[in-house]
Parts: C-alpha cells; sequence; structure tokens
C-alpha cells in the first residue's frame, strides 16, 4: 500500500522529536527504509568490519559477523537468537558458517516475510527460523538460548535496559551475549552531542544514542557479567565505513537536494551526519561480550 504524504510528514515529525520515537515510529520508519537498506546494503543492516586498505563492500559486514560469532565460539552445538535481525542477512550467514541453529526476532512484519524467504533462497531454513517480537519480551522460555547476538538494533530499542533483562532471562546459565552497536563517543562536550548525537538520533530514529559505559552498566544492571566492551576504533579502519570526506559529502549532498523521495532524502542525510560525527570523534561503534553466571548473583 502506496504511504501518503501526510503519513511520512507525521513520521519525520515524529522523528525529530526523541519523546517520539516510540517502538511504534522506529517500525514505521524500517518499513518505509527497506527498499534503500536493501539498495545500500543488502540483507546485511550494519557496520562492517573495515580493514585498512582495499576496497569495501559485502564481505565487510560479513567479517563483522565473524568476529562477534568467534568473540562467543558460536558453534553447532548452540542455539542463538539473533535479536532485531533485519531481513535476515547475518543469521543466515553465521548458519552456515557456524553450523548454529539461529531464531531470528524483528517487530517488522515485512522484514519477517523478507528473512523467512532468505532462508529458503540460502537452504538454511532447517537451521534458522524468524519470529516476530520485541527485545522487551523476547518470544523465548526462560533459560533456553545459549548465544544472543544483536548487530545495530539495541541503539533502536526504546528500552535497552528492559532487552537485557530480557537477554539474561533467556540465556540459560553460562550462556553468551554478544554484538556491537552505534555509541556516542564518551566525554563529549554538550555542544558536540548538540551538534552531532542528537542530528543522528533524528537522521536515524534513535531514541537516545548510549555510550560505551552505558551499554556495560546497563548489562551488568541486568546481571550479565561484561568481559568484553571495546570501542571498535581501536581494533579497524572505522572510519573507512562512514563518508568522512568533504569531497564525498558534497556529492552526497548534491544528490540528496536532488531526489524527490523524502525517505531517501533523510537517509542521505543521515549519513552525512555519521560521516561528520565520525570526523568529529563522536560517534563509534562498540563491540561486547557478557555471560550470564552459572549461578544467581
Amino acid at each position: 500500500m502506496a504511504v501518503t504524504s501526510p503519513d511520512i510528514d507525521d513520521l519525520l515529525a515524529r522523528m525529530a522529536d526523541p519523546a517520539l520515537r516510540t517502538a511504534e515510529v522506529v517500525d514505521r520508519y524500517y518499513t518505509l527504509c527497506i527498499p534503500f537498506y536493501r539498495e545500500f546494503l543488502g540483507a546485511h543492516w550494519h557496520t562492517g568490519f573495515y580493514e585498512a586498505e582495499g576496497p569495501i563492500g559485502p564481505r565487510d559486514q560479513w567479517r563483522m559477523e565473524a568476529v562477534i560469532a568467534a568473540s562467543v565460539q558460536l558453534s553447532a552445538t548452540d542455539r542463538a537468537i539473533d535479536v532485531g535481525c533485519g531481513m535476515g542477512g547475518p543469521a543466515c550467514h553465521l548458519a552456515r558458517l557456524t553450523g548454529a541453529h539461529i531464531l531470528g526476532v524483528t517487530p517488522n512484519a515485512v522484514q519477517l516475510d523478507l528473512a523467512c524467504e532468505l532462508a529458503r533462497q540460502q537452504g538454511v531454513h532447517e537451521r534458522v527460523s524468524f519470529v516476530q517480537g520485541r527485545a522487551d519480551a523476547l518470544p523465548c522460555p526462560d533459560a533456553s538460548v545459549d548465544v544472543l547476538l544483536f548487530f545495530e538494533s539495541a541503539c533502536h530499542f526504546p528500552d535497552r535496559r528492559a532487552f537485557f533483562r530480557e537477554a539474561h532471562r533467556v540465556l540459560k546459565p553460562g550462556g553468551r551475549l554478544a554484538g556491537e552497536d552505534w555509541l556516542a563517543s564518551e566525554g563529549l562536550s554538550a555542544s558536540l552531542i548538540e551538534r552531532h548525537v542528537r542530528a543522528i538520533g533524528h537522521t536515524w530514529c534513535i531514541p537516545a544514542l548510549g555510550t560505551l559505559s552505558d551499554y556495560a552498566a546497563d548489562m551488568q544492571a541486568a546481571g550479565l557479567t561484561v568481559t568484553e566492551a571495546v570501542d571498535m576504533r581501536q581494533e579497524m579502519a572505522l572510519h573507512r565505513g562512514f563518508i568522512v570526506h568533504p569531497r564525498d559529502r558534497a556529492v552526497v549532498a548534491m544528490e540528496m537536494r536532488a531526489t524527490a523521495d523524502p525517505i531517501r532524502r533523510v537517509i542521505m542525510d543521515g549519513l552525512l551526519r555519521l560521516g561528520e560525527a565520525t570526523e568529529a570523534g563522536a560517534f563509534t561503534v562498540g563491540r561486547f561480550v557478557a555471560r550470564k553466571p552459572e549461578q544467581p548473583a
């Protein structure tokens, strides 16, 4: 069904107000973004693990997924959840790579259909399945999951603390959590927060961009033991994944002005904001590993 201009205007107005970036608004945004995300990113909707040299492409996303999986030794004996799975690319890739059985969870009905079709196309539907569900109410019994994964989804959850509490609930004793997400850098001035962090939240429909220490504290408060919380600028050439050069930003800005599609325009504006924030040192990506203790605290 075509989305009318008033619908889009209403969505963009809600995205501009942090108090109105609810789960329903995020879901609406991601439904409209699907064709553009597929164009830009294929089935893997997250930042890559970028090497210092060489071409940028899908292998960077695959490498990031492999790094996250290796950080918790994901294997064929594991039952895992990918929370906020998008259209299923990471879950399907990691099932092929590791042999694990993976359940992808997304609140978005359109993404769910696309993910199920992708699993069938790639021949992994016996090890990968997808369900519609929320991060703060995961459709899994207590202590039933070996590994919980997330790839740049938690930043969109209106209540990340509830998500980590759910992670603790569904993980078996000794179960592992691993993921990576967009973050604000630590210790930013008020002016940098105003100029960059709030702009990223607005253009990407992020309720609140957290820091590395915020995530670690929220995991610990949920009862998880954090073993790694890494600013990925220490591990890879993060800037290569974003539009940081003024010449490249000028090209994108010109294309943004030329497009008549308001959703494409806001995505391109978001790409520019990310590049500016990365260059200013206000934005980064964090990588996390945590465990559920074997015995209750």
